[in-house]
């Protein structure tokens, strides 16, 4: 595979960037008014006759979810010519807490994102959710309140880089395999003839998620085989930038763009602790058989790139935490954290808040929860050690509420490798 995409690297060099426009209509051509179609059909009572394409369930969703989400949608229109549209899962005032997403969106020619796609705010009167075929990208099990009070429900197809949950046995195509961005996995479905601004922000995602294409990173030949497909449909073969280099990463345009979106997502300066929390966000639900009457349990675990020292001392971290899992209605909240320190070191931390929820129907034993989380973190290949530096302001406090802050010492487990584990403690 590897020679392979350095074969495909050197076509690149000699493709003709004049004919890139040549291709089906501009992709903000589609996006808008589709939005519009599929709100007129779920005011007429028609909402069942079109595909809801989304990504995974996160307050502000990552641009590979939304890049999946616009192709997958386009492909079923326009290509196999069913009703369908993309929707984000966030709500309409929260796209300016990605940078990194709106310059993606921006350069493949949606500028107003909050009014052009279809988001949570735009269906949010609408309950039951007035549509019953979904597919699902960047994840692979539809969320509870898609389902709920409406039994006809269904994913028809499925395309993810994340562990297979194993539901959802019947779609078609159910594709699930390691990737650094499900990106790669929806490009490889397209045809040829794809519009340059949709070729550009599947590029994007893929090159946000792979840290530009560098070797020894997150980068899969499955990315590198897409993205080589991509870049000379996409815009940037219309540039006056050579397309010709040793390896992907190194193209001048591809290189300027990978670098300019990490500049975007890394720059949170203007975030406050609430916003960190819920930029970078995803939340799950499990039934844990060892809680007596298995309760429902939400855990929800939020990647935030500074260090807790940073953000989250002076009582922060419990102040917000906790007003953070009262409005998701979460027993368990992770933060990861991932930075550098000043030599430049990658370093992770992870801080874990255990505490009931008030008003629930059926009470969590949270210090069963919480010794159970510990004892399996500690023991996990994270290599977590307490923080001794930074103290919780609150203390442990039986039956309500417990607090634990790690240094994690295996700085290569994402929270795509901490899910998994987190799942397995406590279902």
């Amino acid at each position: 595979m590897a020679s392979t995409v350095r074969r495909l690297s050197r076509i690149i060099g000699h493709f003709d960037g004049s004919k890139v426009l040549n291709n089906r209509q501009k992709l903000a051509g589609f996006i808008a008014p589709q939005k519009a179609r599929y709100l007129e059909a779920v005011k007429s009572s028609k909402g069942r006759e079109w595909t809801v394409v989304m990504g995974n369930e996160s307050a502000v969703q990552d641009l590979d979810s939304v890049a999946c989400s616009i192709a997958y949608a386009w492909l079923r229109s326009e290509v196999d010519h069913q009703p369908s549209v993309p929707y984000i899962q966030c709500e309409r005032d929260d796209y300016s807490l990605r940078p990194e997403n709106l310059h993606a969106l921006r350069l493949a020619g949606i500028d107003d994102p909050s009014s052009q796609l279809l988001c949570a705010t735009d269906l949010v009167s609408f309950k039951p959710f007035p549509s019953t075929d979904f597919v699902l990208v960047d994840h692979n099990r539809l969320g509870v309140r898609f389902s709920q009070d409406n039994p006809d429900a269904r994913v028809l197809a499925i395309v993810d880089h994340h562990e297979d949950e194993g539901v959802h046995t019947d779609a078609d195509p159910r594709i699930i395999a390691p990737s650094g961005s499900c990106s790669a996995h929806v490009a490889k479905l397209l045809p040829e003839d794809i519009p340059a601004e949709l070729a550009t922000l599947l590029l994007s995602a893929i090159l946000i998620d792979t840290s530009g294409l560098r070797p020894g990173g997150k980068a899969t030949d499955i990315d590198r085989a897409a993205a080589a497909r991509l870049i000379p449909h996409s815009t940037l073969a219309a540039s006056s930038q050579s397309l010709a280099g040793p390896e992907l990463c190194d193209i001048p345009s591809v290189a300027e763009l990978a670098e300019t979106l990490q500049t975007k997502k890394a720059d949170v300066s203007a975030l406050s602790a609430w916003d960190l929390l819920r930029r970078d966000y995803k939340e799950y639900t499990y039934q844990p058989a060892w809680l007596d009457n298995s309760p429902e349990l939400r855990v929800g675990l939020a990647t935030v790139p500074l260090s807790l020292k940073a953000w989250a001392k002076g009582g922060v971290l419990e102040s917000e935490g906790v007003r953070y899992m009262d409005d998701r209605g979460l027993t368990v909240l992770g933060v990861l954290t991932t930075f550098r320190s000043k030599k430049g070191k990658h370093k992770r931390q992870m801080a874990w808040i255990v505490r009931s929820l008030g008003g629930a129907s059926v009470s969590v034993d949270v210090d069963a929860a919480a010794s159970r989380l510990w004892e399996g973190i500690e023991g996990s290949d994270l290599e977590a050690t307490p923080i001794k530096k930074f103290k919780p302001h609150r203390r442990d406090e039986a039956g309500y509420m417990h607090i634990r802050v790690y240094k994690q010492g295996n700085a290569k487990a994402t929270r795509k490798a901490i899910a998994p584990l987190i799942k397995q403690l406590l279902e």
